[in-house]
């Protein structure tokens, strides 16, 4: 079996050499822990509860930071695999602030929410929160994704079917099946293909790599970077492990919301931490 994504190929294995049950090895892809999450004891900041109707008439529970009246940059935070919107909402905090809107999503089977998580289940509740922060921003709305792990995954296919501003990644895998076991690939419920929805988003890709992240390897992020089509920054981060440090990744996001405003992708990130590296296209 390839060493990518090795957290979760491992599991993935197990899973089918047990059974070939569908549900089954959703659990072992998503890691869902439907119990209900008090966002106060992830932050410091106090948000405002924020209930969305996703497909299938599930309410789901996430969290907003309102920005300046006069802002309609929206940055909606998703959160990975095994977590839930309290840890999004603890990362996505670093991203308030500034002025912009910030809105901590979260998914069907995850933190008290109703449902079971699917591929195309969570790429709907990712399509919703978008809608809600259309509805809470006004028509002039700008969205910006902003996805670790999983949730860049999410990211990227909601990216892949509507129209945003933006979209960013943190420590995000090149594709499932690449974690599989030989000749089970096609036995995949889920597939999360982001080499295929890279190439469908209509907008600017933001990618942040740790070089020592142990389950997403320096390869996947080659893939993916090296298969955007529209314009793309990859930052390398020596050290770096899978959760992201968004004390010092946070700042670079709010500055690439600006970048892609204003029209100076091209010269983003202007001053990076010192041994981080960058790459454009």
């Amino acid at each position: 079996m390839p060493s990518r994504n090795r957290a979760i190929g491992g599991v993935l294995l197990a899973a089918f050499a047990l059974t070939s049950c569908a549900a089954t090895v959703r659990e072992q892809i998503y890691k869902a822990d439907n119990t209900p999450i008090s966002v106060e004891s992830w932050t410091k900041k106090p948000s405002q509860p924020l209930t969305v109707q996703s497909e299938g008439g599930l309410a789901l529970t996430g969290y907003y930071w309102p920005g300046a009246a006069d802002d309609h940059d929206v940055l909606i935070f998703f959160h990975g695999r095994g977590s839930n919107q309290g840890v999004g909402a603890r990362y996505a905090e670093h991203l308030t602030g500034h002025g912009d809107h910030v809105i901590v999503a979260s998914y069907r089977g995850f933190g008290g929410n109703p449902g079971k998580p699917t591929q195309a289940g969570l790429v709907a509740d990712g399509r919703a929160f978008v809608a809600k922060a259309k509805a809470l921003v006004g028509p002039k709305a700008r969205i910006f994704l902003v996805g670790h792990s999983l949730g860049g995954a999410v990211a990227l296919h909601v990216a892949a079917t509507v129209r945003v501003a933006g979209v960013v990644t943190l420590s995000t895998f090149d594709k499932l099946e690449e974690s599989a076991p030989g000749g089970v690939s096609a036995l995949l419920p889920d597939k999360w293909n982001n080499l295929d929805a890279v190439t469908k988003i209509g907008a600017p890709f933001i990618m942040f790599q740790g070089s020592a992240d142990d389950r997403v390897d320096l390869g996947q992020a080659a893939a993916l970077f090296a298969t955007a089509r529209t314009p793309a920054v990859e930052i390398m981060m020596p050290g770096a492990g899978h959760a992201p440090d968004m004390s010092r990744i946070g700042p670079l996001v709010t500055q690439a919301v600006q970048a892609i405003d204003t029209g100076k992708l091209t010269v983003y990130p202007t001053s990076p931490p010192s041994g981080w590296t960058v790459r454009r296209k």
